[in-house]
């Protein structure tokens, strides 16, 4: 239906598929990341279905295994906010503020490294402040506990 009424008032041009997908923001040496060991969202859909796997050990009552899962995020190096702070938060509730803080600090590190896709630093530049906060909450309870 709609189609037919596209046609009768006119549409317009039928985007590319870089454009459709978003890939016509990305540079040149970006693309050429894409599905290469550099690419930083290279096992994204992985990455997702292990933290809900993470938060949903977390409901159940099995921190163990989401900080299991949320851990293997971390060394990944994965570009969203999501696992190391939902890490660092049970990581916090165990009141073990050493792992708390060397979280936190790696999310610190990757958001100032540069190396995040445009819209993950983004997102990342505004989280900062908070996670910078943390981190000193941390180091405040490490040497005042």
């Amino acid at each position: 239906m709609f189609g037919k009424l596209r046609n009768i008032f006119g549409s317009k041009e039928t985007p590319r598929n870089d454009e459709r997908f978003g890939l016509s923001t990305l540079s040149a040496e970006e693309k050429q990341r894409i599905g290469t060991e550099l690419d930083p969202l290279r096992g994204y859909e992985a990455a997702v279905e292990r933290h809900e796997q993470a938060m949903q050990a977390d409901r159940r009552g099995d921190p163990d295994a989401a900080i299991r899962l949320y851990e293997q995020s971390v060394a990944e190096g994965f570009v969203g906010s999501h696992p190391y702070d939902a890490l660092a938060s049970l990581h916090e509730r165990r009141h073990d503020h050493e792992a708390a803080l060397r979280v936190t600090d790696a999310y610190i590190h990757l958001a100032q490294s540069g190396a995040m896709p445009r819209g993950a630093q983004r997102s990342a530049d505004r989280k900062l402040p908070d996670f910078q906060a943390r981190a000193s909450r941390c180091k405040l309870r490490i040497h005042n506990p």
